[in-house]
């Protein structure tokens, strides 16, 4: 899968060093699980996890994006099935390194990831983003994501960003 300037591609074994690099990063981590950054064996669970996922078609799991000109990673976003407050919902997230924040990578794969969710018969997508994460909920507000609720997800006070994808991509 591809966007403007974003190469989109399950991630492979030698994939897990720059992955840890995201994982591992307080500044990454700063709103995602409880603002703690992973420790090896968790890490290695996270990623793991993401060759289940890719073994299910309704998301995509995490997806390494590389720039398509240097093949630089700059980070990494999927659609991932969440259960949110007794409720399966297809998610959109996005997970950037702090020197590519920005520079709307995260705008273009969420956008790109829509698309494909809508390709794949999903009407309705969320995100789900920590209250004092502006800068994503900036991104989901500019892919047509609108505010629905706070709630608490895996112990963690979130807010739900939502939309109906066929009112964003028709045909």
């Amino acid at each position: 899968m591809e966007s403007e300037r974003l190469e989109m591609r399950p991630f492979s074994e030698e994939d897990f060093t720059f992955y840890k690099t995201l994982v591992q990063n307080e500044r990454v981590m700063r709103y995602i699980n409880g603002g703690t950054a992973l420790e090896e064996t968790e890490a290695r669970s996270w990623f793991e996890r993401q060759f289940e996922r890719y073994e299910d078609d309704r998301q995509t799991g995490f997806l390494l994006l590389e720039k398509k000109e240097t093949r630089e990673p700059v980070g990494f976003a999927g659609l991932i099935l969440q259960e949110v407050d007794g409720v399966e919902e297809l998610e959109v997230g996005y997970w950037l390194t702090p020197i590519h924040w920005k520079v709307g990578y995260g705008r273009e794969a969420a956008n790109r990831l829509m698309r494909e969710a809508f390709e794949r018969g999903h009407d309705r997508l969320i995100s789900i983003i920590h209250p004092e994460n502006k800068s994503s909920q900036n991104v989901a507000r500019a892919n047509g994501l609108q505010w629905e609720k706070e709630t608490v997800f895996n112990g963690i006070p979130v807010v739900i960003y939502s939309c109906r994808l066929s009112r964003l991509f028709r045909g």
